[in-house]
C-alpha cells in the first residue's frame, strides 16, 4: 500500500502456516457454597467471589489478559468544545471544534485482571501562541438502537440465525462431536456466540472468547446450560446436579450441588449486573444466589411437564418460567404476555428466551418452530426446514441484529488508486505532486503513516485531487491509517499512557501491556481523525492498513528495524480494536486492509467486536485494465475475490479474514509496472 513508510512498500505474500494466537485458559474452580432454597423470601447480600486473577504468561502466542469492551451509557445531548494546535514549518494554526452529540456517551473500560473501573474523558490541549484560528461545528449522527434477533441451536452444533443476527460459524459439518450440544449463549454486542456440549466442551464463534471449560473435570452429572455474563466477557456452565463453573469475569456466587435436589437443575439466568443468578430445576424450584432475589417458584404447581427455560426482567425484579407444554408462569414484576399451552405443538417446547427489552419472549420446540409473545417479533423458524430426525433444536438464544458489510457502497467495477504522503510534492509539503491520474473511480487517501506521527502533510491537496478525479460517476474518497504496535518513543508513550483502558502505569506488567496496546490504538486513531478534520477532510469510510508480518520479539514495534508489529497477536488485537472503537464513535464505518496470509500472523484469528468488517484485499491478480500489459485477464477474473472464495497462490485458505466481507481489491503491482506508479484498486 502506498501508505507504508518503509522502503519497498508492496506486501509480501508468503506461503506457510499462520501463527494463531491462543488464549491462555484460566479455569476458575467452583468451591462449594451453601445455596438458598426456593422458599427464601429474598436474597441476602451478595456473596459472589470474583474470578481469580489470571497468571500472566509471556510467550509468543499466548496472552492471559483480556480487556473488556467499553460499556456505553446514553445521556442527554451535549456540546463539547476542544482546541487543537497544529504547528507546521513557518506557521501555527489553532482550530476550535465544537461537537454536538445527540445522546452523547460516557464510556468506561475495565480489565479482567483488576476489579477497578476507570472512566476517561477526552483531554483538551490549548496553545497560548496562535497565528490564525477557525471554528468548525460538527454534528454527529445518533447511534441507532440495535434491533433484537435470535439464534436456534441444534444438538449437532448447528446454528441458525434469524432477524439479522450475524452468523459466525457452527459445528454442524463436524459429525464427530464428543457429545451432543445442549445450549448456547450470545455475546453482549451480537458479534459472536458459544455452544456447549453435555460433557462441557465449549465452542466459540465470532468475537466470543474461549475462557475455559470443565471438560476435563469429573462432573458427576451432564452439563445442561451455558450462560454469558451481562458484558459478554465470561460465562457460567451449569450441570444437572447444580454445580456451577465460572470463567472469564463470571463471579461464583454459590451452587446447589450440596442441596438435596428433588429435581434436576435445568438452567441458569444471571441478574442484570452479573452479581448473582438463579438456578431453576425441572420441577420449577428456584435457587437464588448473590443479589438475585426470590419472587416465587413453580414447585408448588405439580405438573407432569417440566420447566425448560427461564428469563429475567431487565431490572432483575422478576422472572418467567417456560414449560415443555408451552405454559408460561410469571413472578415479581414480570408481565404475562401469553403462552403456547393451547396451541398444537408438533414437538415439546425446549427453550425460552425473553426479548432484550423485557417486553416479550420467544419459545421454541424441538423441531425448530418459534412462538413469539409481547413485542418479541417473529423473524423465522425451521418449521419448513426441520432438522433431521437424529437432530433436535435445543435452545433459542436472544441477541441483536448486527449491521453487515454485505454490500459495498461503490459503483461495482469502479477502478481507482490509493495514495499517501509519498505522493506529496516533497517531504512536509502541503501540495500533492503533479502527474496524478486524471480519473479515479474510487480513491483512498492516507491520513497518517504511523499511529503516533507521520501526518500526511498534503492530505487536503490529495483529497482535492480525489474529488476531482472521481468526476460525476465516481465514489466519494475514503481515508486510511497505517497501523502499528506502540513503539518506545515519547510520542508512543504519551499515546499509550491513558485512555478508555485506564491509566496503564497503575497496573501490573501483563495488564499494563494490554492497556497500553488498546489505548495506543484508540488515541492514535482519534488523533488521526482530529487531524483530518483540522484539514477540512471527512469521510464516512476509513480503513486500517495492517501489513508487514516481520514481527518484533517484544511488546513494542521497531520502525528502524522494519518491524511494525509485536509478536504478541493478543496485544496487536487490542491495538486494532482500540482504533476501530475510536473511529466508530464518530459514526464511521471502519474496514481492514490486509491479506489472509499476513493478517493471521499479526492478529491471529481475531474477529473484531461490533459490526462485520469490510475488507480491502491486497495482492489480487493483475487485470487489464487497470494494467496495460498484454496477456492479462479482464476484471471479470476478480469475481471470486469479491465473493470471498479465492485463494492466494500456495495458500489453502480463502482470501478473507477477520470474519469480513470484501469491498475493495488492490492489484498490488509487485514487479509489474503500475499505471502512474500507484497501487490500482477495484470496487466489488
Amino acid at each position: 500500500m502506498a501508505g507504508s513508510r518503509a522502503p519497498g512498500r508492496a506486501l509480501r505474500f508468503l506461503a506457510g502456516a499462520c501463527t494463531v494466537a491462543a488464549m491462555l485458559v484460566v479455569i476458575s474452580a467452583s468451591p462449594p457454597a451453601a445455596s438458598r432454597a426456593s422458599t427464601a423470601l429474598q436474597a441476602q447480600a451478595s456473596l459472589c467471589v470474583a474470578p481469580p486473577t489470571p497468571t500472566t504468561t509471556t510467550t509468543t502466542t499466548t496472552s492471559s489478559t483480556t480487556t473488556l469492551p467499553p460499556s456505553t451509557t446514553t445521556v442527554a445531548p451535549t456540546t463539547t468544545t476542544s482546541t487543537t494546535t497544529t504547528t507546521t514549518p513557518g506557521s501555527t494554526t489553532t482550530s476550535t471544534t465544537t461537537t454536538t452529540t445527540p445522546g452523547s456517551t460516557t464510556t468506561s473500560s475495565s480489565s479482567t485482571t483488576t476489579s477497578s473501573s476507570t472512566t476517561t474523558s477526552s483531554s483538551t490541549t490549548t496553545s497560548s501562541s496562535t497565528t490564525t484560528s477557525s471554528t468548525t461545528t460538527t454534528t454527529l449522527p445518533p447511534v441507532p438502537a440495535a434491533a433484537p434477533a435470535y439464534y436456534l441451536v441444534e444438538s449437532n452444533g448447528g446454528v441458525h440465525n434469524f432477524g439479522g443476527a450475524g452468523f459466525y460459524g457452527s459445528k454442524a459439518p463436524e459429525h464427530h462431536l464428543p457429545a451432543p450440544v445442549v445450549d448456547g449463549a450470545a455475546t453482549a454486542d451480537g458479534g459472536g456466540y458459544w455452544v456447549v456440549t453435555k460433557k462441557g466442551n465449549i465452542y466459540n464463534f465470532g468475537d466470543a472468547t474461549y475462557y475455559g471449560s470443565p471438560v476435563h473435570k469429573r462432573l458427576g452429572a451432564p452439563v445442561v446450560a451455558v450462560t454469558a455474563t451481562p458484558d459478554g466477557q465470561g460465562y457460567w456452565i451449569v450441570t444437572a446436579s447444580g454445580s456451577v463453573y465460572n470463567y472469564g469475569d463470571a463471579a461464583f456466587c454459590g451452587s446447589a450441588v450440596h442441596d438435596h435436589l428433588r429435581s434436576s437443575i435445568a438452567g441458569m439466568v444471571p441478574t442484570p449486573d452479573g452479581e448473582g443468578y438463579w438456578l431453576f430445576a425441572q420441577n420449577g424450584s428456584i435457587y437464588n444466589f448473590g443479589d438475585a432475589e426470590f419472587f416465587g417458584s413453580g414447585a408448588k404447581h405439580r405438573t407432569r411437564v417440566g420447566v425448560v427455560g427461564m428469563g429475567a426482567t431487565t431490572d432483575g425484579l422478576g422472572y418467567w418460567l417456560g414449560y415443555a407444554n408451552g405454559a408460561v408462569r410469571n413472578f415479581g414484576d414480570a408481565r404475562f404476555y401469553g403462552s403456547a399451552v393451547h396451541r398444537h405443538l408438533p414437538k415439546a417446547i425446549v427453550s425460552f428466551a425473553p426479548a432484550p427489552d423485557g417486553l416479550g419472549y420467544w419459545m421454541t420446540g424441538a423441531s425448530g418452530r418459534v412462538y413469539n409473545f409481547g413485542d418479541a417479533r417473529f423473524y423465522g423458524s425451521l418449521a419448513h426446514h426441520p432438522p433431521p430426525r437424529s437432530v433436535t433444536v435445543v435452545a433459542i438464544v436472544a441477541t441483536f441484529a448486527v449491521p453487515t458489510a454485505a454490500v459495498a457502497p461503490y459503483p461495482h467495477g469502479a477502478l481507482g488508486f490509493d495514495i499517501s504522503g509519498f505522493q506529496c510534492s516533497k517531504t512536509g509539503s502541503p501540495d500533492a505532486k503533479n502527474g496524478l491520474p486524471p480519473a479515479s473511480g474510487i480513491s483512498v487517501v492516507q491520513v497518517v503513516g504511523w499511529l503516533d506521527s507521520a501526518q500526511n502533510s498534503c492530505l487536503s491537496s490529495e483529497v482535492g485531487w480525489a474529488t476531482r478525479a472521481a468526476g460525476s460517476n465516481g465514489a466519494p474518497y475514503n481515508l486510511y491509517i497505517f497501523m502499528n504496535s506502540p513503539g518506545t518513543t515519547p510520542a508512543a508513550a504519551a499515546a499509550s499512557a491513558s485512555g478508555p483502558a485506564g491509566r496503564c502505569a497503575t497496573l501490573d506488567a501483563g495488564a499494563r501491556d494490554t492497556c497500553s496496546a488498546y489505548n495506543y490504538g484508540f488515541n492514535g486513531a482519534r488523533n488521526a481523525l482530529s487531524y483530518a478534520i483540522s484539514q477540512g477532510v471527512r469521510s464516512s469510510i476509513w480503513w486500517l492498513d495492517i501489513e508487514n508480518d516481520s514481527l518484533s520479539p517484544t511488546a513494542n514495534s521497531s520502525f528502524a528495524a522494519g518491524r511494525y508489529w509485536s509478536d504478541s497477536t493478543a496485544l496487536n488485537d487490542q491495538t486494532i480494536q482500540g482504533a476501530l472503537d475510536a473511529l466508530r464513535r464518530g459514526g464511521i464505518t471502519v474496514g481492514v486492509y490486509s491479506t489472509s496470509v499476513q493478517y493471521p500472523k499479526i492478529a491471529g484469528d481475531f474477529v473484531p467486536r461490533g459490526p462485520r468488517i469490510p475488507l480491502w484485499l491486497a495482492g489480487v491478480p493483475w487485470t487489464r485494465p487497470p494494467f496495460v500489459q498484454k496477456g492479462l485477464p479482464g476484471p471479470g477474473a476478480l469475481s471470486p475475490w469479491c465473493a470471498g472464495t479465492a485463494t492466494y497462490p500456495k495458500s489453502s485458505s480463502v482470501a478473507v479474514f477477520a470474519g469480513g466481507v470484501p469491498w475493495l481489491l488492490q492489484e498490488t503491482p509487485g514487479n509489474l509496472s503500475s499505471p502512474y506508479g500507484l497501487d490500482p484498486d477495484y470496487a466489488c
